[in-house]
């Protein structure tokens, strides 16, 4: 890895990073899980391995995404000019008890739908 290495464990807050052509980021993932998003450029990802999970590199093309887990640590790094998102990807939200109460009670007060048209 050639260049000089940066890092931040915090996310800036806008979602576009831009990277110089030589120029490393040490992205650590959290408190979620993170999509990054090739805006421009080829991007080369590469992460230290552990006993259960093997060291991985990849090369990412413009508009292909990567899902980043939680609390895994990554060094990025431009081929030439590189941007990216970081982007937080959606999250199903658990149905509460007094939503599904809401809605049964508000369902009382619709309108009942015509039942048929007599000529």
């Amino acid at each position: 890895m050639s260049g000089q290495l940066m890092s931040r464990t915090q996310s800036r807050r806008d979602a576009l990073w831009t990277l110089a052509p030589g120029e490393a980021l040490r992205l650590t993932v959290g408190p979620g899980p993170r999509q990054l998003r090739v805006v421009e450029g080829w991007l080369w990802l590469t992460t230290e391995g552990t006993r259960e999970q093997p060291a991985e590199d990849v090369w990412l093309l413009p508009g292909e995404p990567m899902e980043l887990p939680a609390g895994s640590e990554w060094v990025v790094e431009a081929r030439a000019t590189g941007r990216f998102q970081l982007l937080v990807p959606p999250q199903p939200r658990p149905w509460r008890a007094w939503q599904a109460r809401i809605t049964w009670w508000l369902r009382g007060f619709r309108p009942a739908p015509p039942r048929g048209l007599r000529a």
